[in-house]
């Protein structure tokens, strides 16, 4: 039988986020820029997240994107039923799913701070990024 060592991080450093297991308990943990603020947020996350963020970074760095606004604000903020939305379709839905949602996210109250984060992390164009081509 396989070992599974339950305590395990995994840091990147250039998006502020971690992802972390701790006694056997999953934990995303997102650092926050809110004016002069800077904050942690933390979120539950289940082993097949755990797996997707470790395995593909670009759908971590999607979702951080995705997750940083509405941390913003405490008027935007996300309750747990809203987070798990985004976790399942940031990091488990097909591309053309996630296209749709991002890019009505981005156009919304975000207004291109998601596309923008996206670009200074991984140098995507940001034109095609804001006509929902996410994945180019």
């Amino acid at each position: 039988m396989e070992e599974i060592d339950m305590d395990r991080k995994i840091i990147f450093y250039d998006l502020r986020m971690l992802a972390k297991i701790e006694n056997g308990v999953y934990i995303l943990d997102l650092s926050v820029e809110s004016g002069f603020a800077e904050y942690s947020v933390l979120i539950d996350i289940n082993a097949q997240d755990f797996e997707v963020i470790e395995s593909d970074k670009y759908r971590a760095v999607l979702l951080k994107a995705a997750l940083h606004q509405p941390f913003q604000l405490k008027e935007t903020v996300l309750d747990k039923d809203e987070q798990r939305h985004y976790l399942d379709i940031i990091l488990h839905a097909d591309e053309s799913k996630v296209n749709v949602f991002l890019t009505k996210l981005d156009h919304g109250q975000a207004y291109g701070a998601i596309s923008n984060m996206v670009r200074k992390v991984s140098n995507k164009d940001v034109d095609r990024l804001w006509n929902g081509d996410w994945f180019h």
